[in-house]
C-alpha cells in the first residue's frame, strides 16, 4: 500500500519508528532506559490509535478513539515525568555532595594536610583515609573532635590537636567542619553505602584544590610512600659492633615528627646499621599502644611482624641475612624506621 496516500498507515509507521528510536537513544545513553522506553511506548501507542482513528469510517468512533488515545497518551506521560524528576533530583543531589567533596578537599589541604598527610594517609596525625578505627566513630564524635581539638593527655594545657572550630577561636565554621566530615566518611564504602550515597572517595580531589607549588610538589612526594627511600646515612647509628640493639617508641621524638616515633640510643631517629646476626629489640616507652611490621609505610613484606604492644612490652626479631629491612608502627604509620644489615 502507498503510504504517502494512506495518513492512518504513515502514522502507524511513524509511531513504530519513533518508538524504536527512543528506545535505542535509551540504551545508548542520550536517554535514560526508563525514560526511552516510556517514550517508545508512547510513540507506538499514539502511531496505533492514529491508524485506528483514521480507519473507523464513523465521527463518532473517530471522537471516542481520540478520547482515548488522549487518556492513555496521558497515563504514560505522568509516570515517565515523574521517573524524570526523580532522576534530576538524584542528580542534583549527587552535584550538591560532590561539591562537598571538592569544598572539604580544599579545606584538608589548607588545614590538615600537614599532620594527616595529603591522600589521608597518616603523617604526625592518625591515618583519616580508609581507617577502619575512624569508621567506628559517630559523624557526632568526629564533628565534636575537630571542633574542639585534642588535648594532650601528658600535658593537659596543650593539644594534640588545636580545636578547629570558630566557635572556640579556629578558623573553621560549622559548614566547614560539616565539608570535611563528608570528605572522611566517604573513603568508608560501607558508610557510602549504607547512606545511598556515590562511592567517589572524597580524598582523591586533594590534588586539583592544591594551586601552591611546593604543595602539589609536597603531594606527589608523599605519593610516593614516605618510607619507601632509604634515608641518608647521616640519620643512622652505627651499631654493628653489637650483638643486642635496641630501639624505642617514645612520647614528643627528638627528630620532632609525630606525637610518638621510633629512638635509637645515640640518635635522634629510628634508623640504625647492624650486623649479621644481631637481635634488635623494639621496646614501648611511650603513652600509647604501637607494633612493629617490617615494610614500608602502609605496605608490610611479610618478614616481620609484632603483636599490639602496650608501655613496658616489646618484640625482638633477629636478623640471619644482610640487606634493607625499613618497618613501621602499623597503628601510627608516621612512625618509620630503616635498619640496614651487613
Amino acid at each position: 500500500m502507498n503510504t504517502g496516500r494512506n495518513p492512518a498507515l504513515l502514522g502507524l509507521t511513524a509511531g513504530v519508528g519513533l518508538g524504536v528510536l527512543f528506545a535505542l537513544l535509551g540504551f545508548t545513553g542520550v536517554f535514560s532506559i526508563p525514560v526511552g522506553l516510556g517514550l517508545g511506548v508512547i510513540s507506538v501507542f499514539v502511531g496505533a490509535f492514529f491508524y485506528l482513528f483514521f480507519v473507523r469510517g464513523t465521527a463518532v468512533a473517530r471522537i471516542g478513539y481520540a478520547s482515548l488515545l488522549f487518556t492513555l497518551t496521558l497515563g504514560l506521560i505522568i509516570p515517565i515525568l515523574i521517573v524524570t524528576q526523580q532522576q534530576a533530583q538524584a542528580t542534583q543531589q549527587s552535584q550538591i555532595y560532590n561539591l562537598s567533596l571538592q569544598r572539604g578537599a580544599a579545606l584538608f589541604g589548607q588545614y590538615c594536610s600537614s599532620c594527616h598527610g595529603y591522600q589521608g594517609q597518616g603523617i604526625a596525625g592518625p591515618k583519616l583515609n580508609g581507617n577502619p578505627d575512624v569508621s567506628k566513630l559517630t559523624n557526632d564524635d568526629i564533628t565534636r573532635i575537630i571542633s574542639g581539638g585534642v588535648p594532650n593527655p601528658d600535658n593537659l594545657a596543650t593539644f594534640q590537636m588545636p580545636a578547629w572550630s570558630d566557635a572556640f577561636g579556629g578558623p573553621l565554621t560549622e559548614q566547614d567542619i560539616a565539608y570535611l566530615l563528608a570528605l572522611i566518611r566517604s573513603s568508608d564504602p560501607q558508610y557510602l553505602k549504607t547512606n545511598n550515597l556515590p562511592s567517589t572517595n572524597g580524598f582523591s580531589y586533594v590534588l586539583a584544590s592544591l594551586t601552591n607549588p611546593t604543595q602539589i610538589a609536597e603531594y606527589h612526594q608523599q605519593e610516593k610512600n614516605p618510607g619507601s627511600q632509604r634515608p641518608p646515612d647521616s640519620q643512622f647509628v652505627d651499631q654493628t659492633g653489637q650483638k643486642d640493639v635496641s630501639i624505642a617508641a617514645v612520647n614528643n621524638p627528638p627528630s620532632g615528627v609525630g606525637t610518638w616515633g621510633w629512638e635509637v640510643k645515640g640518635g635522634q631517629y629510628g634508623d640504625v646499621v647492624i650486623s649479621v646476626g644481631t637481635k634488635v629489640t623494639w621496646s614501648n616507652e611511650s603513652t600509647g599502644p604501637h607494633n612493629v611490621y617490617s615494610g614500608p609505610s602502609g605496605k608490610p613484606d611479610g618478614k616481620f611482624q609484632s603483636p599490639i604492644f602496650v608501655a613496658g612490652g616489646s618484640f625482638d626479631f633477629t636478623f640471619t641475612a644482610p640487606g634493607e629491612y625499613p618497618y613501621y608502627c602499623n597503628l601510627h604509620p608516621y612512625m618509620i624506621g630503616w635498619i640496614t644489615v651487613k
